[in-house]
């Protein structure tokens, strides 16, 4: 049996209250009796339940960052430069960070999580949109305050930091149309629940329907590099008169342009080929990729202090942020390098 703080409070012979203040680090407690109550947490194996929250009052200022494991694809500068902003939030308000990646299995029961169970955090930011809506709830549901980051539920409405994705899309699907006269263009997206995936879709989508084609979508059932190698090899054959590809983000632009490559179709001058959150690798690629800026710091620095900020004085309000993204014009859409020279950098 899992020991309780009565189980403890008894053989400590104190109260309950006691116990949850020696456990909790909290004022009020004799240093011996402090001592002997940790010592016997330790023997009985005691680790704090969602059920004891109610009764600690102090703050470990300590924060979650949770984002999906993907296998075998490494942590990318979207992750990276998203953590930075968060830290650095964090650190200004005398918060620290605790990184964690969960894979599918690890959804299943997301309140048995440490981070959950031992009460290592006062909150979570939860980043992507491949964790899943019901992780998510379940989360939601522990009590522990949450900010989603590059997603948001359909139905649930919960506090969320998110890029413009639609108008990313339409910026970059119509710059293949206006600059290059490119009609004939699909796109290759994500899962189709995902919520990334859903808006820049409808970025694609609208500006298409401006000029009367009609879509050409090719669904990936997660968006790395090998996704999007295996999404070009698909199109290929679906579209044989295909001018462009309008790539969900990086990763699948770039294994889009590697399948390219081995079947002897040259990017940009047979297909063009587009992507969006231009990571760090973007500018060094061959050819450099045209993609959207994400202002993927700022994305974080907000994620952390709408946090902090429900932490320390609790929220009265949903907080759902949506902020701008830019075009970056590279090489692989046709442009000329002496026209992206002053725009490759973010």
């Amino acid at each position: 049996m899992k020991p309780s703080l009565q189980m403890i409070a008894e053989r400590a012979g104190v109260s309950t209250a006691t116990v949850s203040r020696a456990l909790n680090d909290r004022a009020g407690v004799n240093p011996a009796t402090r001592e002997h109550i940790l010592q016997i947490a330790r023997e009985m194996g005691y680790t704090p339940s969602m059920a004891a929250r109610g009764l600690a009052t102090s703050r470990t200022h300590n924060i979650g960052f949770i984002t999906y494991k993907y296998h075998p694809q490494p942590i990318t500068s979207y992750h990276v430069e998203i953590a930075q902003g968060i830290d650095d939030e964090a650190q200004q308000r005398g918060y620290h960070v605790i990184t964690r990646f969960v894979d599918n299995a690890m959804m299943l029961d997301g309140q048995r999580l440490a981070l959950i169970t031992e009460q290592r955090i006062d909150g979570l930011i939860l980043v992507g949109p491949a964790l899943s809506p019901a992780f998510i709830i379940e989360l939601y549901n522990s009590g522990v305050p949450l900010v989603l980051v590059d997603n948001m539920l359909q139905e649930t409405k919960l506090d969320a930091i998110v890029c413009d994705n639609a108008d990313g899309t339409y910026q970059i699907t119509q710059h293949l149309i206006q600059a290059h006269g490119l009609r004939r263009l699909a796109f290759f997206s994500g899962p189709a629940h995902w919520f990334s995936s859903r808006e820049r879709r409808s970025g694609y989508e609208r500006a298409l329907h401006e000029i009367g084609e009609a879509p050409r979508l090719v669904f990936m059932d997660e968006t790395t590099v090998s996704t999007g190698y295996a999404a070009m090899l698909s199109a290929l054959e679906l579209y044989p008169d295909l001018q462009g590809v309008v790539a969900v983000n990086d990763a699948t632009a770039l294994g889009a342009i590697r399948a390219c490559k081995e079947r002897g179709r040259r990017v940009p001058q047979d297909i063009a080929v587009v992507g969006f959150d231009n990571v760090a690798w973007g500018p060094l690629h061959e050819p450099p990729l045209t993609t959207v800026g994400m202002f993927k710091h700022e994305i974080g620095v907000q994620a952390a202090r709408r946090l902090i900020d429900v932490i320390e004085r609790g929220a009265t309000s949903t907080y759902q942020l949506r902020l701008g993204v830019e075009l970056i014009v590279r090489e692989s859409c046709g442009c000329p390098p002496a026209e992206h020279d002053s725009l490759g950098a973010p």
